[in-house]
C-alpha cells in the first residue's frame, strides 16, 4: 500500500503546482489596477520620464486637468497616464487624489471577453463583454475600475484590462502641419462624435442609433450631425462626395473605401480617425467598431479615399 500512498501524494503535489502555475499565468495576463485619479493643483505640471526632477520632461499639462494614477511609486511620485501619455509626476502638485473623479479619455480593451459590469465590482450585474482592441469612452474611475460608455450602456471595466490611448490632443498631432486649427477642431469633433457609437448594432439600411447603422448610413449620420451633406450609399459617396485623395494623404475625418469583389464596386466605407485606424459599421456580427487599415483584410480590399472637409 505504501507505493499507492506515495502516488496519491505525488498527484496532489502536481495538482497544487498546476493550479499555482495557472493562477500566476492568469495574473500575468492583466496589468495592475489603476490607483485612482487626481486633479492638477499647480498652474502647470511636468510629466517626467522617471520619478525624479533630473529626468526629461515628456509633457506639461495645465491647472485643473485630471490624470489617472497608475501606481504610487513613492511618497513623492506617482506613475500616471494623461490621455495616452505615461510618465511620472510629483505628488505635491496634485489634489483630490483617489476620488472617483469624472474625466474623459479614450480607452482600448487589452483582453478578450472582458466583462463590463453595472457597478465597480465583480459582484455587479453583467452588462456585456468586449474583445481585445475594442475602443471605449472613459468617463471616470472608481476603486480601480474605469467607468465607461459603450454600446449605449454605461458601466465599469477593470482598469487592468484597458489602456488609455491618445485623445483629441494627440491623435491628430501628426497631421497638425497639414490643416488649420479650426479644421482640426472640426475633424476631431467628427471623430469624437463617431467614436461614441462604437458597440452599436449593424443593421442593413440603418441610419440612426435607434435603428442601428449600415456602413454608409453611419457615415451619413455622423456628417449630417455637423450639417455636412454626404449621399446615402457607399458607392455614391465615393462617386459624388468630396475630393479623391491618396492613402498617404489621409487626415482624420476623411472617408476610406473598400471593395470585397476585386474592385468591381464599392462595398464598404468608414471614417479615418488617425494612426492608420478607422471607425465603421462593420457587419451584423460585429457592429460599429474601430479597425486598422494595416490589417491583412483591409489592406487587401482597399479601394480609395475621399476628403469631405477642406485640407
Amino acid at each position: 500500500m505504501r507505493p499507492l500512498r506515495y502516488v496519491r501524494k505525488l498527484l496532489i503535489i502536481l495538482l497544487i503546482l498546476a493550479f499555482t502555475s495557472s493562477m500566476l499565468l492568469i495574473t500575468a495576463e492583466a496589468g495592475n489596477l489603476a490607483y485612482g485619479a487626481a486633479t492638477v493643483e499647480a498652474s502647470s505640471l511636468n510629466i517626467r520620464s522617471a520619478p525624479d526632477t533630473d529626468s526629461s520632461i515628456i509633457l506639461t499639462i495645465s491647472h485643473n486637468e485630471i490624470i489617472v494614477i497608475l501606481e504610487q511609486t513613492s511618497d513623492a511620485w506617482y506613475h500616471i497616464n494623461y490621455h495616452g501619455t505615461e510618465g511620472y509626476v510629483a505628488s505635491q502638485f496634485l489634489t483630490s487624489v483617489v476620488t472617483a473623479e469624472n474625466f474623459t479619455a479614450t480607452g482600448k480593451v487589452t483582453g478578450d471577453d472582458v466583462l463590463m459590469r453595472s457597478t465597480p465590482s465583480t459582484s455587479g450585474s453583467l452588462l456585456g463583454s468586449c474583445d481585445a482592441g475594442t475602443i471605449v469612452n472613459l468617463i471616470g474611475i472608481n476603486n480601480g475600475w474605469y467607468k465607461v460608455k459603450f454600446g449605449g450602456d454605461t458601466g465599469y471595466i477593470r482598469s487592468d484590462y484597458i489602456t488609455i490611448i491618445s485623445d483629441d490632443t494627440t491623435s491628430t498631432a501628426a497631421s497638425s502641419t497639414q490643416a488649420s486649427n479650426a479644421q482640426l477642431s472640426l475633424r476631431q469633433q467628427i471623430i469624437n462624435y463617431a467614436l461614441q457609437y462604437v458597440g452599436y448594432d449593424y443593421v442593413y439600411g440603418g441610419t440612426s442609433p435607434s435603428d442601428g447603422f449600415d456602413c454608409s448610413g453611419f457615415v451619413s449620420y455622423i456628417f449630417k450631425h455637423f450639417d455636412l451633406d454626404v449621399t446615402r450609399t457607399a458607392s455614391s459617396q465615393y462617386a459624388q462626395d468630396g475630393t479623391r485623395i491618396a492613402k498617404a494623404e489621409l487626415l482624420p475625418g476623411d472617408l476610406v473605401f473598400f471593395s470585397s469583389n476585386g474592385g468591381y464596386s464599392i462595398t464598404h466605407v468608414g471614417i479615418y480617425i488617425g494612426d492608420n485606424q478607422f471607425v465603421h459599421a462593420s457587419s451584423p456580427k460585429i457592429g460599429v467598431v474601430v479597425s486598422s487599415l494595416d490589417s491583412a483584410y483591409y489592406t487587401n480590399v482597399w479601394y480609395g479615399a475621399k476628403r469631405i472637409l477642406p485640407a
